[in-house]
């Protein structure tokens, strides 16, 4: 039997698939892009437990054939367009289509084939402007959206809420933090390219970053936080809810500042400063200040709590792009 991940040739997606095969899972891929650079090779270990299938969650025919024809039992559906201002006025159509149809087409395949369980990987972003006038956000909070990024992740979790119910499947929703970590990189359907890689990508490069004056709070999670705790979801006995959030549940205290500062000493070459006045920063930062996801019904449910402080993710992050030269090769720059 194995574990079916939409989209896991994705940032959040690669980050899920090494932490279910380190659980010993077989994982089975759909994806319509390649596999980062370095990733085959840090996947090597695992080919007897791994398969790359190419597919969109658009062909609703090649879903069922790959739930189907692999064994699947359990599914963990990240495929989505996290689009941002410029797509969603050019293509509107593209990004409902992916994000809603494409979770219809998965949700029938695995009510055919009987899945165990079924994890949707939503966004924060559900809550809308609640992230920006609650200072602390649990899973009853009031849900706003307004982009339509938000709207079709906030109605992809209410379909599969009530399709749950329709059809007696096994089906539990999250909502993710603000994801930094390994991996993340332009592929196309991932428009809000994270601060924290834009920095890295320039440390890397021996660059210099100049920052605006006001660090934005966000709720920051390592990815591979991110990733345990969707297995932890996927894999637990019975859970008692249909919605929980993933990220770090605390506030990083100058997250950009510190983390400029340990690239700077992990890459010598790395300069940053802040813009003087009048001066445009060259990092894009996200919105406005958002407030904190609650973690406990994770706990509570799942029995995962975050490992990674944000010293230690940023010393765990510095230590894989060490280690995955080859992510970080002139091609990748040029696609960020």
């Amino acid at each position: 039997m194995a574990v079916l991940v939409t989209g896991g040739s994705g940032f959040v997606g690669v980050n899920l698939v090494e932490a279910l095969l380190e659980r010993g899972d077989a994982v089975v891929v759909l994806d319509a892009g390649d596999l980062p650079r370095g990733a085959a090779r840090a996947l090597e270990r695992y080919r007897s437990r791994f398969t790359l299938e190419r597919g969109s969650v658009l062909d609703a025919g090649r879903v069922d054939s790959v739930i189907g024809n692999r064994a699947v039992k359990r599914v963990i559906h990240a495929a989505a367009v996290t689009s941002g201002p410029e797509r969603e006025a050019r293509d509107p159509a593209g990004i409902v289509d992916v994000n809603l149809r494409g979770t219809v087409n998965v949700l029938e395949a695995a009510r055919r084939h009987g899945i165990a369980r079924l994890i949707y990987v939503g966004s924060g972003a559900a809550y809308g402007e609640s992230l920006y006038r609650l200072p602390r956000l649990y899973e009853g909070s009031p849900s706003v959206p307004t982009t339509i990024y938000s709207v079709t992740k906030h109605a992809a979790e209410r379909m599969c809420m009530r399709l749950r119910e329709l059809w007696a499947l096994d089906i539990a929703c999250v909502r993710l933090g603000t994801v930094i970590g390994p991996w993340e990189r332009d592929t196309g359907v991932r428009d809000n390219f994270g601060t924290h890689s834009q920095l890295a990508a320039m440390a890397v490069a021996g660059k210099s970053a100049v920052l605006t004056s006001r660090e934005i709070q966000r709720d920051w999670v390592y990815s591979v936080d991110a990733a345990h705790a969707l297995a932890a979801l996927l894999h637990a006995p019975t859970l008692g809810h249909m919605l929980y959030n993933v990220s770090s549940g605390v506030t990083w205290k100058q997250p950009i500042a510190r983390w400029c500062d340990a690239l700077s000493r992990a890459f010598p070459r790395f300069e940053y400063r802040t813009a003087t006045d009048g001066e445009q920063a060259n990092i894009w930062y996200t919105d406005r200040d958002r407030g904190i996801m609650d973690v406990g019904r994770l706990a509570l449910d799942a029995g995962y709590t975050p490992h990674y402080t944000m010293d230690a993710a940023y010393a765990a992050y510095i230590e894989w792009m060490k280690k995955t030269p080859e992510f970080w090769s002139s091609e990748s720059r040029a696609n960020r």
